[in-house]
């Protein structure tokens, strides 16, 4: 139902609007009446109309003064001005305010009807999409903490994608491009069994979920519960000092640690430093690091002495030399290990035996990683164990190290490439069986349960062909077999093949072949 009040001076106006509203627009219930200025704005405060039908002259406060009082308030409501041809030109001024439309007195019924008709087709479409935005937002309260927690652990675990930002960013309405890690570790007192029970998890649980949303509220961020922590990405601005950041965030966390006293758990806190969100992952490993070494309750990562931090830096220049290792990327993963192995020479001066027992720890580290892809124990084999235990050299102990890595990463690509040799097989043998349906690139990668990008790009590779050209020549092939039989029309290989449109199988088979399919049928048919 529409709203809707009647403001003019003139009681016939009002009656003859109140007689042809009421007996021809549906839905529309005319509310009240006004025969001035000030009373249409009083009204339109008490009776909330959707629509007003406002008379230019009125006495004391005119209609359009009226219109911009009212909007002031109420700018949903919606306007039609009423006037006289005299004042047409004084009418104009009413359409700057941005009103539906206007009646010209004397008012003609099927004009009225329609304007009415109008003004309420707008008002109801204002409400259909009002109702849309509320069950948007709706949902979108449902959906943040997902959307929040997602965003969390793919940036602690290095798989967030940057071009992801500016969406992330305008949902949660932060600048999300440089920041920090906080992360809250929760240690459970072994002689509490507050955690061995239900009633104790969700206890325990109820304590994460209430300190993740103070922690909210403290100061603009975003946070996500892991297992026994919680993760907070702190955003900052990238012309922020330092220093500043580094004791602001300690005062943070200084808020955070008074809110858990008296708490079941005792709580440490590790800060890392700030990082472009791509490399939020050092930030949090940094973090992770502080709250677990650090002497007190809350630890920043420039806090902990060097030797301390060296042993972090190693462990991530490990997890990169998996990640290239796993990537096939065997230039970028040998650079790494001449970055590795400067950080050792540094952190170790020339103590072989520590050098060559971290080397054989990282070896089995690779190993035992690198087996879930693929079994590569063969490459970790006596010799390897001989080599390092003989050698007593820097570089040779590095070029031995080398030459394991390459090796993993040329038997993981011999593997893939069996791999998927094996699922192109597959593909070309589905192509060869189904060539007269409608098969699509995406359908046939679903069905090999990889990405239709990679699928694209591996058949090529394999085929030397597209997938596309590659089906084509298979219908083409077909076609000409069937077109050597006198038996067969044109229009029934057509359709035999896959193509439902002769005439497009006809431009197709000439671009192929060079000539149409007529052409070739008289030359070959038996």
């Amino acid at each position: 139902m529409i709203k809707l009040l009647i403001a003019d001076d003139e009681q016939i106006v009002l009656d003859s609007l109140k007689f042809i509203i009421e007996n021809n627009c549906h839905d529309v219930d005319v509310i009240g009446f006004a025969k001035s200025g000030r009373e249409a704005i009083e009204k339109a405060d008490a009776l909330r109309p959707d629509v007003i039908f406002m008379d230019i002259r009125m006495p004391g406060i005119d209609g359009i003064e009226a219109i911009k009082r009212i909007k002031e308030i109420h700018n949903d409501i919606e306007f039609v001005i009423i006037t006289a041809y005299d004042y047409f030109n004084y009418a104009k001024e009413a359409i700057k305010l941005d009103v539906v439309d206007y009646l010209l007195k004397p008012m003609n019924k099927n004009k009225v009807i329609d304007t009415v008709l109008k003004v309420k087709k707008i008002v109801e479409s204002k409400r259909e999409n009002m109702i849309r935005e509320l069950e948007m937002k709706e949902k979108m309260i449902t959906i943040l903490p997902h959307l929040e927690s997602e965003m969390i652990y793919s940036l602690a675990s290095a798989t967030f994608r940057q071009e992801n930002i500016d969406f992330y960013g305008s949902i949660f309405e932060m600048n999300l491009n440089i920041g920090y890690a906080l992360v809250v570790l929760f240690e459970k007192d072994d002689n509490e069994s507050h955690l061995d029970n239900l009633a104790g998890n969700v206890k325990m649980h109820e304590t994460f979920m209430y300190l993740k949303e103070f922690i909210k509220n403290l100061r603009p961020c975003l946070a996500g519960i892991l297992l026994d922590r919680i993760i907070v990405f702190v955003p900052v601005e990238s012309d922020e000092d330092l220093f500043t950041i580094k004791n602001t965030s300690i005062d943070f966390a200084e808020k955070i640690l008074k809110e858990t006293h008296g708490k079941e758990s005792s709580v440490r806190i590790g800060i890392g430093r700030p990082y472009e969100t791509s490399y939020f992952s050092k930030s949090y490993n940094e973090a992770d690091f502080a709250a677990k070494m650090g002497i007190d309750s809350i630890t920043h990562f420039d806090d902990i002495k060097l030797s301390d931090k060296e042993e972090l830096i190693l462990s991530n220049d490990d997890e990169e030399l998996i990640n290239n290792i796993v990537s096939n990327n065997i230039d970028t993963a040998l650079i790494k290990v001449n970055s590795i192995f400067q950080k050792l020479l540094l952190h170790y001066n020339d103590d072989m035996d520590l050098l060559k027992s971290k080397v054989f720890s990282l070896s089995i580290e690779i190993i035992a990683r690198i087996n879930s892809y693929c079994d590569v124990t063969s490459v970790f084999e006596e010799n390897l164990i001989i080599e390092i235990l003989r050698t007593n050299e820097f570089e040779s102990l590095k070029k031995i190290f080398s030459r394991f890595v390459s090796n993993i990463i040329l038997k993981l690509h011999k593997n893939r490439e069996r791999y998927y040799t094996g699922l192109i097989a597959k593909a070309i043998e589905f192509v060869n069986e189904n060539y007269d349906k409608d098969i699509k690139l995406y359908d046939v990668a679903k069905m090999l349960n990889i990405s239709y990008h990679y699928f694209s790009k591996t058949f090529k590779e394999e085929t030397k062909c597209n997938f596309v050209d590659y089906i084509t020549q298979v219908r083409i092939n077909k076609a000409k077999e069937f077109l050597s039989k006198d038996s067969m029309s044109i229009k029934e290989v057509c359709f035999k093949v896959g193509y439902s449109d002769p005439n497009y199988f006809s431009r197709i088979f000439r671009k192929e072949t060079g000539m149409t399919p007529t052409e070739y049928k008289n030359k070959n048919s038996k």
